[in-house]
């Protein structure tokens, strides 16, 4: 007798990912009702991995906390028992979750980059960044953007709010680039891509920069690429870095010059406007051969009950509390990665891997959760729903593994299907109604079926 292992979290029981088993019957032919149809034999894109970013502010907090809770860190997000991650991202000088703003270069019109140096990122970033590659014994694959050049390099003189990079000094800031790579590379740490400019749309109060289509395609085609490969450095680029709902349309643009569209390995993307997954399909129905990287996003630390405690606390003058966040947040990802993968996504790289107490560090007040929060005055990790609801992805989907084919009888559930490396299947269902929804999952190829209920407000995973 065959069995299926089941992992759930629901909203009801706060249980997570409580594992138990059902029986995996054959001879499925005559069963239509409230079917998921699986086709294993029909794949499409591979997925590439999971991870989070390694900002200034979480390389921080993790430096606040003793040793046992570093080592619950590592594991919980790296290891074996925990999220599994592969991948992750990082800064090209500050971002807002940066103690203030700072380059790798401050002098100006230093057009050859005499005093360049990356010194502020050794005493939290790089470190942080060797101890996890210790901890897993292999490099992790890393992506790197700059929220802004230096000041010096801008239309307007500032890291901040917006502005633009002067087109004189196109070249200067491309082997900026190469600059940091090289030196990165040197303390052991690969970049193996760079993006353009994160959010190349938004004017922000913290670090940003504007380029448009043109602009970013022409300092890629003309001025990244060349000085990347003169450098014979294989660090991939990769465009946009922004909301999704622009995101095939700057694909388009840029890619459909050929020049540009060797120089380019794929295409990143944000979740703040909407989800927009149409926009996704388009850019792989379009561009089948480019990578599309989820590089960013969040929920605001001002709106969660870890928020409001934190309040009332300073306000009674005692010690800071965090707490869990709201189920609902942890829905709120689980729903935009699993419509990202049915719509093409590759790689998924979260935001900030911890933040503190406060939501921080963040040198312009834009707090935020995380998958986990460390309270550093108590010494004590506090795990977000958030957190559990990657799991059921990242933990079960290992690297290598494609997106298959599936078909659902009712919109009120949200489902992935995968083949893993070793021809495991994997399903995810996500229920976010409040009932629960009867699901009969059946293997085409196999010719089996497995015969279960999904819970209310539940995430599920199913291996066979």
């Amino acid at each position: 007798m065959k069995t299926v292992k089941v992992i759930s979290s629901n909203k009801k029981d706060k249980n997570w990912l409580c594992e138990s088993s059902l029986i995996l019957n054959e001879g499925a032919q005559n069963k239509e009702m409230e079917l998921l149809v699986i086709f294993k034999d029909i794949a499409y894109q591979k997925i590439n991995g999971f991870g989070g970013t390694f900002t200034q502010a979480s390389a921080y907090t993790y430096n606040r906390m003793n040793n046992d809770i570093k080592k619950e860190i590592l594991e919980s997000y790296f290891g074996e028992k925990g999220l599994q991650y592969t991948i992750g991202r990082t800064h090209i000088n500050s971002c807002d979750f940066s103690f203030g703003n700072y380059s790798y270069c401050n002098k100006t019109d230093d057009v050859n980059l005499e005093t360049f140096n990356i010194d502020c990122d050794k005493d939290y970033v790089i470190p942080f960044l060797k101890e996890v590659i210790n901890f897993k014994g292999n490099k992790i694959s890393l992506l790197a953007s700059p929220w802004s050049p230096p000041a010096w390099l801008k239309t307007n003189n500032d890291m901040l709010k917006g502005g633009k990079l002067r087109t004189e000094y196109y070249a200067v800031w491309a082997r900026y680039f190469v600059k940091y790579i090289e030196a990165y590379k040197k303390q052991g740490i690969d970049i193996d891509m760079v993006t353009t400019q994160n959010e190349p749309h938004a004017v922000q109060t913290w670090e940003s920069c504007i380029y448009n289509d043109e602009e970013e395609k022409v300092f890629i085609r003309d001025y990244l690429y060349p000085a990347l490969k003169a450098a014979n450095l294989d660090t991939k680029i990769v465009i946009w870095d922004h909301n999704k709902e622009y995101a095939f349309q700057r694909a388009r643009y840029i890619l459909s010059d050929p020049k540009a569209n060797e120089a380019v390995y794929g295409i990143a993307f944000h979740w703040y406007s909407g989800d927009h997954f149409e926009n996704l399909r388009l850019c792989k129905e379009f561009f089948s051969d480019k990578e599309l990287i989820f590089t960013e996003g969040c929920v605001e630390l001002t709106t969660t009950a870890t928020s409001m405690a934190l309040k009332a606390n300073n306000a009674s003058g005692g010690k800071c509390v965090a707490t869990e966040g709201p189920w609902e947040f942890g829905e709120c990802y689980a729903h935009d990665i699993m419509g990202n993968i049915n719509n093409g996504l590759n790689q998924y790289i979260d935001w900030n891997l911890l933040l503190d107490e406060t939501g921080g560090p963040n040198h312009v007040n834009n707090f935020c959760s995380a998958p986990l929060m460390c309270d550093t005055i108590n010494q004590k990790l506090i795990y977000q729903p958030s957190y559990y609801f990657i799991a059921h992805l990242s933990k079960y989907i290992p690297v290598g593994s494609r997106r298959i084919a599936h078909s659902k009888y009712t919109a009120d559930l949200t489902i992935n299907t995968f083949l893993t490396p070793k021809d495991e299947v994997v399903v995810v269902v996500l229920n976010t109604t409040e009932n629960k929804i009867p699901l009969n999952i059946k293997d085409v190829v196999s010719d089996s079926i497995v015969e279960t209920n999904i819970k209310a407000k539940s995430i599920n995973t199913f291996i066979y």
